[in-house]
């Protein structure tokens, strides 16, 4: 589009078939509308590094866009227009890529920025789970390059506190923020997503947190999992791993985003309590994969 010779007269365009990543569209309106010398960062820049729609669409709720975000220097004398958010800051050149000759945060730099950035930690936790499991950057590249090159800058603590306790195996934001307050519940650091086995080796299915000493697993359910079949289809499998002795608690975006949030904590807590008090005799499970998705081991209990 940026290619298309001027006609005259002509005053508007009319989409007549859906775009492949409308978030595309909204991120070159915004790169025309940038100041001089702008640099494309936070959201949009991690939807360029390749994080899917389904961990970042672009809108706060589902239905209200963000604003468009660019760092610009302190001293440039930039200001805000409708749709962009401009964030006075500091920006090395070895934290740049370049898309259509435009400079872009680079993946380490983005990652950085949107945890910072969170308004809240759960928010921040999610952003480098989302991260790291998209592969913008690595834990290593974090705490060894990032966090050290960006040392005073604002939000960068919270960039530390979260990466102690990051995963790359998360698979919703949703899931990253129940995670926060399972922690915070001062409950035992769960496994997560790890793969549940009955004691025939047969695969039960993936649990979002789960702790293999008192058998309690928490599931974060997303607005998916209240279309078509899916309802149903979670009945069974909660079925099947109870079956096994686990005791199992399912979450939704109103406990972990809405107004049932400060009940979270207590709820998590009553849970791993039921479990601790069950019947270990009667367990009938086993799982695998490490704790947090850090490097070790596999864990077996039967």
């Amino acid at each position: 589009m940026d290619g298309v010779l001027r006609v005259d007269g002509l005053v508007g365009l009319r989409q007549t078939s859906e775009l492949d990543d409308g978030r595309l569209t909204r991120i070159h309106a915004a790169l025309v509308a940038a100041p001089s010398g702008a640099i494309l960062s936070g959201w949009a820049a991690a939807v360029l590094h390749g994080i899917p729609s389904d961990f970042l669409d672009g809108t706060s709720d589902g239905t209200q866009p963000l604003p468009v975000e660019f760092i610009v220097p302190p001293d440039g004398g930039a200001y805000e227009r409708d749709g962009l958010r401009l964030r006075w800051a500091p920006c090395r050149v070895e934290d740049l890529v370049r898309y259509h000759g435009r400079p872009v945060t680079n993946g380490m730099r983005t990652a950085a920025d949107l945890t910072r950035w969170a308004v809240y930690p759960e928010k921040a936790l999610a952003a480098i789970d989302m991260s790291l499991r998209h592969g913008l950057t690595s834990r290593r590249e974090l705490e060894q390059i990032q966090i050290p090159r960006m040392k005073g800058y604002r939000g960068i603590q919270l960039v530390r506190d979260v990466i102690m306790v990051a995963s790359e195996r998360a698979e919703s934001p949703g899931e990253s923020e129940l995670r926060y307050f399972w922690l915070e519940s001062g409950l035992p650091s769960p496994r997560v997503n790890p793969e549940v086995y009955d004691l025939r080796g047969r695969f039960m299915g993936r649990i979002d947190l789960m702790d293999d000493e008192s058998g309690y697993g928490a599931e974060y359910n997303g607005h998916w999992h209240e279309m078509w079949d899916r309802p149903e289809l979670d009945r069974r499998r909660l079925a099947r791993l109870r079956s096994l002795n686990l005791t199992m608690n399912e979450f939704t975006r109103l406990d972990v985003g809405g107004p049932g949030i400060g009940r979270i904590n207590a709820r998590l807590r009553a849970g791993y309590e039921l479990a601790v008090a069950r019947d270990g005799r009667h367990d009938a499970f086993r799982i695998s994969t490490p704790c947090l998705g850090l490097a070790g081991t596999s864990a077996h209990r039967a």
